[in-house]
C-alpha cells in the first residue's frame, strides 16, 4: 500500500514557570495496546465494502450475540439488538444514517448499549467484526467511534478521522469523481486532466472550493473556515464525546457540567466565524425568523451511494403547512425556555423548581437548550438546536419512505450531520438566536465584583506581541478508503493507488506574547487570552460590554509568578487544548503494525485530543493591510478545580475526556467574559490589560506544483 506521512512532530515551547499541566512523559505501547490498535484501525479499511481479510471474515462468521450472552453486562440490549436483526429491522447498508432520526437513533444508542456491556476487549472486537458487514456503514462508524472513546477497554486507542474514513463528507461530488476516475485509469491519463498530478506515489487532485463557480452561496468567501476539515472533524468528534443520548449520571464517564461546555464550545466556533465574516467584509451573523430563512445553501456533497446533498433556497417561506409542526415546537420550546429564565427556575419531570439565579445554573440551561438527556426536563423543554436543523433539514419532507414498513430512509441535509452542520450559515443563526438565551440568563446575574476581577498585587505594566499573520498553505486529504478496492487489491487487502485531495486551508505564523507583570509576592495564577474584534460590520467601535459577546479565548494556562518585574511569554504553540494535525490513520495503523512485529517504537501522544481545536485556526484571516482586534488580557489567582487534574482517569491514554479533570481551574469557563464586563468594571483594575493588535493576511503567491 501507498502511504504518505502528512503529520509533523509537536514541539511546545513553555516557559520556566508555566505550571505545565499535560507533563507526564510519553508512554511506549506494549504489544495488548499494539494489537488493540491494529484490530480496530482494520474495522475501518473500506468500510464501504464487505470485509477483505480471511481472519476477520471467520470471527464474523462463527460469532453469535445469543451464544455468548454471558459475555455482556447488559442483557437486554443483546436481545433487542438480536430481534432487530432477526426481524431485518436495521437500518439498510449503503443508505444515509441520521443521529436525529428518533429510529436510526434508537438503533445507534443499542448498538452502542451492546459494545458498551462487552465485559472484555475480546467479546468487544468480536462483537464490532460479526457486525461490521451487517450494520449500516454510517452507523456502525459512528457509533464504533463513540464506543472506542467511552468503553474502559479502548481508552487510548486512536480513532481515525471521520475525513479518511468518509471523504465524501468533506469534499463535493466533482473531486470524488475525479478520485473515482484517478483510481479506475492510475497514472496513465494523469496528466490529460487539469487537476491532477503524480507526486511520488501518490496522485493528487487539486482542488479549492471558494473559487467553485458552482455554488452561489452569499457567504463562500468564508468557506476556508465553514467548510475545514478539521473544525469539522472536531465538531463531530465532539458530539461523540458528549452525545446527547448518553447521561453523564450513570454513563461509562461522568460528565462534568456538559451544559456550560455546551454553551463555552458552540460560542467560541460562532464567534470564530463571526470574525471571518468581518475579514471578508461580511455583515453582521443574519437573524433567523419564524416567517423565512433569508440564506440558502448548497453543500455540493453527495453521499457514497450518488445521492446529493439536499440544497436550500434563498428566502425559504418555514411558514408553510409542511414546516408547521415543527416550528410550532420551536415556538413553544423557545418561549418556555424565555420564562424560565425570567422567572428565575426552571420545572423538572418531577416537579421541582430548579433556581435559575446561580452561576451554577448555566449548567442546567446548556442542558435544556441542547435537549440531552441530562435534561432536567426533556419532555417539556424539547432540544432546540436539532429541532431548528431538522426544520432547515431535508428529513421531515422525505420521511415517508420507509424500509420494511418501519426504518425511515432519509436524505439528511448537511445541517442535520455533525460532521457536516458547520458548512451551512444557517447553523451560526441558529446559535446566534440561541445564544440569545444565555445573555439573557446572565443578565439577571449580579455583575463580576472588584474583588473577584482584580487581583491588586499584580500589576499589567504592558503587553507586546509579534506580528499576527496568517496564509494559506496546502493540506493533503486521504480518500482511497472511500475508492473501491479493485480484483488484485481485494485479494492483497491493500490498494495499489493512494489518491490525495490538495487543499489550501488557513493557518498563521508562530507568534509570541508577552506581558510585561510586576508583582508584590510569589503566586500561582492563571493568565489568559482573548481576542475579539475592535470594529463591526459596519465600522463602529463594540463598546466592551456589547463585545462580551464576541470574545474567542485564545489562551489560558496556570503560570508561577514571580515577586517583582517579570516577563510572561506565551508562544502560540503552548495551548494545550489545540493539535496540530491528527494523525493519519494510514501512519497510525503502519507504525503500530511495525512496533507490534518489533520494528520500532509506538509512542501513545498526548497530544493527539480528539476534541482538539486546529491550532492553525487561532487567528482568523484578518486583511492584507492589516485588520484591528483587542487582544484582552487578564491574570486572577488560581482557583483549584472542582474535580483534581487527572484524578480517577488515566491521563496518559484519556487526558479526562468528558470528566472533570480535564479542568484546569475552578473558575467558569470563559471568565471574566462568562457575563458583560462593562468598561467601568475593568478601568482601575491593574491585572487587565486590552492591547490593540492587528492581524494581517499575507498573500497566497502562485503555487509551484511538485513534478
Amino acid at each position: 500500500m501507498n502511504w504518505l506521512v502528512l503529520c509533523a512532530c509537536l514541539f511546545a515551547g513553555v516557559a520556566a514557570n508555566l505550571v505545565e499541566h499535560n507533563a507526564t512523559p510519553p508512554k511506549i505501547a506494549d504489544a495488548t495496546f499494539l494489537q488493540k490498535q491494529v484490530d480496530l484501525l482494520s474495522l475501518y479499511f473500506h468500510i464501504n465494502e464487505p470485509l477483505q481479510e480471511p481472519k476477520l471474515k471467520a470471527i464474523a462468521q462463527s460469532w453469535s450475540l445469543t451464544n455468548n450472552i454471558d459475555k455482556y453486562s447488559n442483557v437486554t440490549a443483546i436481545k433487542v439488538y438480536s430481534n432487530l436483526i432477526d426481524y431485518g429491522m436495521l437500518l439498510p447498508r449503503s443508505v444515509p444514517f441520521l443521529i436525529l432520526d428518533p429510529t436510526h437513533q434508537f438503533e445507534a444508542v443499542t448498538l452502542f448499549n451492546v459494545l458498551q456491556s462487552a465485559k472484555d476487549y475480546q467479546t468487544l472486537y468480536n462483537t464490532a467484526v460479526h457486525l461490521r458487514d451487517i450494520v449500516n456503514e454510517g452507523l456502525f462508524v459512528y457509533v464504533m467511534a463513540a464506543a472506542t472513546v467511552h468503553h474502559p477497554e479502548t481508552q487510548g486507542i486512536i480513532v481515525p478521522p471521520l475525513y479518511e474514513v468518509f471523504p465524501s463528507y468533506y469534499h463535493n461530488a466533482e473531486v470524488m469523481n475525479i478520485a473515482h476516475r484517478v483510481n479506475t485509469h492510475g497514472k496513465r491519463l494523469v496528466d490529460h486532466y487539469p487537476q491532477t498530478f503524480a507526486w511520488e506515489d501518490n496522485m493528487v487532485i487539486r482542488w479549492n472550493t471558494t473559487v467553485w463557480p458552482y455554488l452561489g452561496n452569499s457567504d463562500i468567501s468564508t468557506f476556508y473556515y465553514s467548510q475545514d476539515y478539521a473544525l469539522n472533524t472536531l465538531y463531530y468528534n465532539n458530539h461523540l464525546t458528549y452525545p446527547f443520548w448518553l447521561s453523564g449520571h450513570n454513563g461509562p464517564l461522568m460528565k462534568y457540567k456538559r451544559g456550560e461546555y455546551f454553551w463555552f464550545f458552540n460560542k467560541q466556533l460562532t464567534n470564530r466565524y463571526y470574525f471571518e465574516r468581518l475579514s471578508n467584509g461580511l455583515s453582521e451573523i443574519p437573524e433567523i425568523g419564524s416567517d423565512f430563512v433569508d440564506e440558502g445553501f448548497a453543500s455540493g456533497l453527495v453521499y457514497q451511494n450518488g445521492i446529493p446533498f439536499p440544497i436550500r433556497p434563498d428566502e425559504l417561506r418555514i411558514d408553510q403547512p409542511k414546516y408547521s409542526e415543527l416550528l410550532e415546537k420551536i415556538k413553544t420550546y423557545e418561549r418556555r425556555i424565555r420564562d424560565a429564565i425570567e422567572l428565575g427556575h426552571v420545572v423538572s419531570v418531577s416537579g421541582e423548581k430548579i433556581n435559575l439565579r446561580t452561576p451554577e445554573a448555566i449548567n442546567v440551561l446548556g442542558n435544556i437548550i441542547e435537549g440531552n438527556v441530562d435534561s432536567p426536563n426533556l419532555d417539556f423543554y424539547g432540544s432546540l438546536i436539532n429541532t431548528w436543523k431538522s426544520l432547515l433539514g431535508n428529513s421531515i419532507i422525505q420521511g415517508h419512505v420507509f424500509h420494511k414498513q418501519h426504518v425511515p430512509l432519509v436524505i439528511p441535509a448537511a445541517i442535520e450531520n455533525y460532521q457536516t452542520c458547520m458548512r451551512d450559515p444557517a447553523f451560526y443563526m441558529i446559535w446566534k438566536r440561541a445564544l440569545n438565551f444565555f445573555t439573557l440568563w446572565s443578565s439577571y446575574l449580579p455583575s463580576h465584583s472588584e474583588e473577584i476581577l482584580s487581583v491588586p498585587t499584580v500589576v499589567i505594566k504592558k503587553v507586546e506581541s509579534d506580528k499576527l499573520v496568517t496564509y494559506f498553505e496546502h493540506k493533503y486529504l486521504n480518500v482511497t478508503n472511500a475508492l473501491y478496492l479493485n480484483e488484485r487489491e481485494s485479494k492483497v487487502v491493500e490498494d495499489e493507488i493512494s489518491v490525495l485531495v490538495q487543499q489550501p486551508q488557513l493557518t498563521n505564523k508562530i507568534f509570541t506574547i508577552r506581558v510585561h507583570v510586576k508583582s508584590d509576592v510569589a503566586k500561582k495564577v492563571v493568565v489568559r487570552f482573548f481576542l475579539a474584534p475592535k470594529y463591526d460590520s459596519n465600522g463602529y467601535e463594540i463598546p466592551l460590554h456589547l463585545n462580551t459577546e464576541n470574545v474567542f479565548q485564545l489562551d489560558q494556562f496556570v503560570y508561577q509568578l514571580p515577586e517583582g518585574e517579570h516577563v510572561i511569554k506565551r508562544e502560540s504553540t503552548g495551548n494545550m487544548y489545540t493539535i496540530d494535525q491528527w494523525y493519519s490513520s494510514y501512519e497510525v495503523y503502519l507504525k503500530a503494525l511495525n512496533a507490534l512485529q518489533g520494528k520500532g517504537q509506538f509512542v501513545i501522544d498526548m497530544t493527539q485530543f480528539f476534541v482538539g481545536y486546529p491550532r492553525r485556526l487561532m487567528l482568523p484571516k484578518g486583511r492584507v493591510g492589516g485588520m484591528p482586534f483587542n487582544l484582552f488580557v487578564h491574570i486572577s489567582d488560581y482557583v483549584a478545580p472542582e474535580t483534581p487534574y487527572g484524578e480517577g482517569v488515566n491521563p496518559e491514554q484519556t487526558f479526562g475526556i468528558g470528566t472533570g479533570a480535564r479542568r484546569m481551574t475552578g473558575y467558569p469557563l470563559g471568565f471574566p467574559f462568562d457575563r458583560p464586563l462593562h468598561q467601568y468594571q475593568v478601568e482601575t483594575l491593574t491585572n487587565f490589560h486590552v492591547h490593540d493588535v492587528l492581524i494581517h493576511h499575507k498573500p497566497t503567491p502562485e503555487i509551484v506544483v511538485p513534478q
